[in-house]
């Protein structure tokens, strides 16, 4: 591995009508080369969305004064977004996390230099935004209906070899609730992550890349073996996703090697900051289910 400078860049849009960044009616603002601290959480649990903490220094007043929110639970406050993207050290930036902000709310604490905090959940919007309900009359296609919503959302579909059915299907939730109770009464895994919606068989993962993670490769440390399968930490690596598959190699500990479903990860990045961290916690569930033995 060699080392080389890791950037983020944070870009703000503002989805409510007549708000702009500056007098020309821009709505979106892209921030590069500030001081940023971000921690992304996604899964850990069945249909989860995501959720991000990121923080940022040195901000202008006006960007401040546009984005930071107070109150969430109104539709007008759900239409403001941020997205993170990383560059690894190669000038290409990969989106870590992309969401509808919650909260956003100023510290003047380390004058001269001010700091603004952004707490995001992915596609919270569509968890909260009253829609139209869905009505299928016989059996229904459990993948198109879910396409159906997905293209409402705006958001990317990937079905990973769901085939399912359900009769005469009555949908009146919200559009994300609507993904959420489908998955729970025809029981399938689903993964939400950035702008995808992604199903598959129950317990199994996406059809994905497979990411190699090896001491030479950036994994930190040794995995920790548990009931579920294995936790371990890692540089940041972009071919490591949520619902993903993993490969570990040339581990000490042995039955940690081999191909492992991502359900959780915990992103660390920091940019322009002094020892900023560039890490990932991931959590992974064996692929064929049961006890792995180390051979």
């Amino acid at each position: 591995m060699s080392f080389s400078k890791k950037r983020l860049k944070v870009t703000l849009y503002l989805g409510e009508k007549d708000k702009a960044f500056d007098d020309k009616g821009n709505n979106t603002v892209t921030l590069e080369n500030f001081r940023v601290s971000a921690q992304i959480q996604s899964g850990n649990g069945q249909g989860v969305s995501p959720t991000a903490k990121i923080m940022i220094w040195g901000l202008s007043q006006n960007i401040i004064n546009q984005i930071t929110k107070i109150h969430w639970n109104t539709e007008l406050s759900n239409l403001n977004s941020v997205k993170l993207e990383a560059d690894n050290g190669d000038g290409i930036y990969h989106v870590v996390y992309q969401g509808t902000i919650s909260f956003a709310y100023p510290n003047f604490g380390s004058a001269p230099e001010n700091i603004l905090t952004i707490d995001s959940v992915t596609a919270l919007n569509h968890q909260v935004v009253p829609a139209k309900p869905i009505s299928v009359n016989g059996i229904a296609d459990v993948g198109k209906i879910i396409e159906t919503i997905c293209n409402n959302m705006g958001m990317r579909f990937e079905n990973n070899g769901v085939d399912l059915k359900l009769s005469n299907p009555y949908l009146p939730q919200t559009e994300l609730e609507k993904i959420r109770r489908l998955c729970e009464t025809a029981n399938f895994s689903l993964y939400i992550d950035k702008d995808t919606i992604a199903i598959a068989p129950k317990d199994q993962p996406r059809k994905t890349k497979v990411a190699l993670l090896s001491p030479s490769t950036g994994l930190i440390g040794y995995p920790v073996p548990n009931l579920q399968g294995i936790t371990l930490k890692a540089l940041y690596e972009p071919s490591v996703i949520f619902g993903g598959v993993i490969e570990v190699k040339d581990s000490l500990i042995e039955m940690a090697n081999g191909q492992w479903r991502v359900f959780g990860i915990t992103y660390y990045l920091e940019s322009e900051l002094p020892n900023g961290r560039w890490e990932m916690e991931i959590q992974c569930a064996n692929l064929t289910g049961g006890a792995k033995v180390a051979k």
